[in-house]
């Protein structure tokens, strides 16, 4: 910071670090907006002990550094006005799966005085969105594939796309209902650079594992386990920075093992649970499509055994480095 007598502020309304002396600015950008592209702000010189008391321009103009992320957009400005707008390349954040942070230095010059303050951008996605699955044709973002696409199997050739379920939540639902936030898988979590990058998956949702653990403790070398389970405090997590999510289900002729990043995780498994989270036009969708879900869901027995949330906890993924490599 230069000497405490000079100040400049963000004066548009971006959440600041303080009342006096802010140091640092804090936009949002949600990508959930398809118009979201750009992020804008203007520096001012304010009065030290009250950043409300605008006192015009600098009067010798502003500087600005270049941001830290430059993959994920660009920076203009105006150097007399302290005037900027940072405009985000929205395939590249999307492509990552994940939130970004992009940030930058800007200081305002009077004479031999001078301050520098930080803006920070906080870009954020529908964190479900981007997931790669594997097709046919090759990998294809979840929210892009369609009916009677075909996406490839574990245990057979690639089968058709039957039916395509979303639900989207916002803040106030993850708020009043924190256990839904989705789980990041870290890349290469799971063994053998798998997932290859991170996998988001709501909380019930049953990844493949195959290990001597697995066959030792429930006597099957290859099981389902909710993510929710895997939670270790390092690299599978609950994503906390989320502000909505948005969950996709891909549904087959039967329940099927898919290549989500790389990583064999479950279709759509339409069980007792399941169909009750759905509203009533939902389930007459389904049934409509799928008559004998009207008597039960024996139809769609799981392609593997699924083990309880507690059961799951026993199997460390810490350890799973090679995880598939004897496959």
């Amino acid at each position: 910071m230069g000497i405490s007598t000079y100040n400049i502020s963000e004066v548009t309304g971006a959440v600041g670090s303080g009342v006096e002396d802010v140091g640092t600015w804090t936009f949002t950008l949600d990508l959930a907006d398809p118009g979201a592209t750009t992020v804008s702000g203007d520096f001012n010189v304010v009065r030290y002990d009250d950043p409300s008391d605008d006192r015009g321009e600098a009067a010798d103009g502003y500087s600005f550094s270049a941001l830290n992320q430059p993959d994920f957009g660009t920076l203009s400005w105006d150097a007399e006005t302290g005037e900027f707008t940072f405009t985000v390349d929205r395939a590249a954040v999307l492509a990552t799966g994940s939130n970004q942070t992009v940030s930058f230095t800007v200081v305002g010059y009077d004479g031999y005085d001078d301050d520098d303050d930080q803006v920070v951008i906080n870009i954020l996605i529908c964190v479900a969105r981007g997931t790669l699955v594997e097709t046919e044709a090759g990998p294809v973002p979840v929210e892009a594939l369609e009916l009677g696409g075909r996406v490839c199997t574990l245990d057979g050739p690639a089968v058709p796309i039957r039916w395509i379920g979303r639900r989207r939540l916002g803040p106030a639902e993850l708020q009043e209902a924190p256990d839904l936030r989705p789980i990041r898988i870290g890349a290469g979590t799971l063994g053998d650079g798998l997932p290859r990058r991170d996998l988001l998956v709501s909380p019930q949702h049953r990844v493949w594992l195959r290990d001597w653990r697995a066959e030792l403790l429930f006597g099957e070398p290859e099981v389902l386990v909710p993510a929710k389970s895997l939670l270790n405090d390092r690299d599978i997590l609950v994503e906390t920075t989320a502000s909505e999510v948005e969950y996709f289900h891909l549904l087959f002729d039967r329940h099927e093992l898919i290549f989500t990043e790389g990583a064999p995780t479950e279709s759509f498994h339409p069980g007792p649970y399941a169909m009750r989270e759905f509203d009533c036009a939902t389930r007459d969708e389904l049934i409509r499509l799928f008559p004998e879900l009207a008597l039960g869901t024996a139809a769609f027995d799981a392609v593997r055994p699924s083990l309880k949330p507690w059961e799951g906890q026993l199997l460390d993924c810490s350890f799973f480095a090679d995880l598939n490599r004897a496959s």
